[in-house]
């Protein structure tokens, strides 16, 4: 049960939250919170925008003003600032495309050079050798490796079975968590963690375009554990259930900590796999339930490591078309010729980019991990991973955090 009775500053905060979502679909990624509040909200009509920015500004006073610790009062500020770009947009605002990046998520989107996509190519060239264009290469082993449909969730389970096994051996998993996993069509992701609370997830894995051997470890590494359905639960658990901190009920999809829920999700699979093992159980166990246990393991760990490196160029496109004002087809264009993906592959990622929710969420994925990745490298990596899992942080509170670190070290 929870620990302590909800403040104003946590009602305040999660009837903004539920409000908004009545006017953005989807800002609220999952409410476990008190259900009379949510049943509150949701009767009559959503109130008119103009009330929330009567809101957002008297919730941020109540913040500044609260006895909260400096570390959680930074970490409300930033989230609700969020909320209150979110609402200048709704109320006509014209924000830049990096402004409303730089509010919802605490972050500065950039341009990556291209020739870093240039230098992969050059190593998926390598890595599947013959005639013809490289991104022909990759897409005839791509069609050869997929997963027949009725062995799909069978691979999955394994997976979940794996990595939930090796996550419990480095973090303590709440009692009763769980997982479950549903196969889905046409939507704009590779796969979605639906959190339920009470230490609960659904993972929806889509299968259009259909589903890789090279997909089970990192989705479910990704979307479960240790990734997004763990921060969740041991979050619930520290932070609402044990604390009583009423802002971990709900989990919003625009704003800071989704970054560093991306990060946490993006670098999940090395917490708890080494290359070496990784290939053993993929060439092993994985592989051969798939019904293609000759796939070269060389091959398919490699091409993942790009596919996921090759997510930035997503956010190069997102940059062209919401920025530099590039039509969508040379956006395609874009795509198509560094993003190694077929037509299909492209179609998809173009339609995430123009989606109205999701178009600056693209940042979250590779800026998460790259701002992680100081405190996720070497010996202090599984202690560093373990407090992210379990405290509340944004971007800038990360990004204090490494300075510190760094400043230890020069002392």
């Amino acid at each position: 049960m929870v620990k302590s009775l909800m403040d104003e500053i946590g009602r305040g905060y999660l009837t903004l939250a539920l409000n908004l979502n009545r006017h953005v679909e989807g800002f609220v990624d999952a409410y476990y919170g008190p259900p009379e509040l949510k049943a509150e909200v949701q009767k009559g009509n959503p109130s008119s925008v103009e009330a929330l920015a009567d809101d957002v500004r008297q919730l941020q006073a109540a913040i500044a003003h609260s006895d909260y610790d400096p570390q959680r009062k930074e970490y409300l500020g930033l989230q609700v600032r969020a909320m209150a770009g979110l609402i200048r947009k709704l109320l006509g605002d014209e924000l830049d495309f990096v402004e409303e990046v730089e509010l919802y998520f605490d972050i500065t989107p950039q341009m990556l050079d291209e020739a870093v996509f240039e230098q992969i190519h050059a190593d998926m060239d390598r890595l599947f050798p013959g005639g013809g264009s490289v991104l022909n290469r990759v897409a005839s082993w791509k069609k050869g490796v997929e997963i027949q449909s009725n062995r799909l969730l069978p691979v999955l389970e394994l997976a979940v079975e794996e990595t939930r096994r090796r996550t419990s051996i480095l973090f303590d998993l709440p009692r009763g968590e769980e997982v479950s996993l549903r196969l889905v069509e046409d939507e704009p992701w590779t796969a979605y963690n639906w959190y339920l609370g009470a230490y609960r997830s659904r993972i929806d894995a889509n299968t259009d375009p259909p589903l890789r051997v090279d997909h089970p470890i990192s989705l479910v590494t990704h979307e479960a554990y240790p990734g997004h359905h763990t921060e969740h639960a041991v979050k619930e658990h520290w932070l609402y259930r044990q604390k009583g901190r009423a802002e971990h009920s709900v989990l919003l999809s625009l704003a800071p900590e989704s970054v560093v829920s991306e990060g946490i999700a993006e670098t999940a699979e090395s917490m708890i796999f080494s290359p070496e093992e990784l290939e053993a159980f993929l060439h092993d166990r994985l592989n051969p339930l798939a019904g293609l246990p000759d796939v070269g393991v060389a091959q398919q760990m490699g091409w993942a490591k790009a596919r996921d490196e090759l997510r930035v160029v997503g956010a190069n496109a997102a940059l062209l078309l919401h920025e530099h004002g590039r039509p969508p087809e040379e956006v395609r264009e874009y795509m198509e010729r560094y993003g190694l993906r077929t037509p299909r592959e492209v179609a998809k990622g173009l339609e995430f980019i123009q989606n109205p929710l999701w178009r600056s969420y693209i940042f979250s994925y590779n800026m998460g991990k790259q701002l992680l990745a100081p405190l996720l490298e070497g010996p202090d990596a599984v202690a560093n991973f373990r407090r992210l899992l379990s405290e509340p942080f944004t971007p800038t509170q990360v990004r204090q955090w490494i300075a510190d670190r760094g400043a230890d070290t020069a002392t």
